[in-house]
């Protein structure tokens, strides 16, 4: 379970450097809809989200196993 959690963060977090490389492209050019800046930041936003979730998830089931 742990490694898949940890493989999940590691594709959220890569999905998430890519939605910043296409706001900051976006953002260069000057020319662009505020819709389009908009939805890139709530997908940013929701993956770090989901990426703080997880790793929350994985404290909390880390001082578990420490407990047994």
């Amino acid at each position: 379970m742990k490694d898949h959690l940890e493989h999940r963060i590691e594709h959220l977090e890569n999905e998430h450097a890519n939605i910043d490389k296409r706001i900051n492209g976006v953002e260069s050019t000057g020319v662009f809809e505020d819709i389009t800046l908009e939805v890139l930041k709530k997908q940013r936003l929701h993956l770090k989200d989901e990426i703080v979730k997880i790793k929350l998830k994985l404290a909390y089931e880390a001082g578990d196993q420490e407990n047994d």
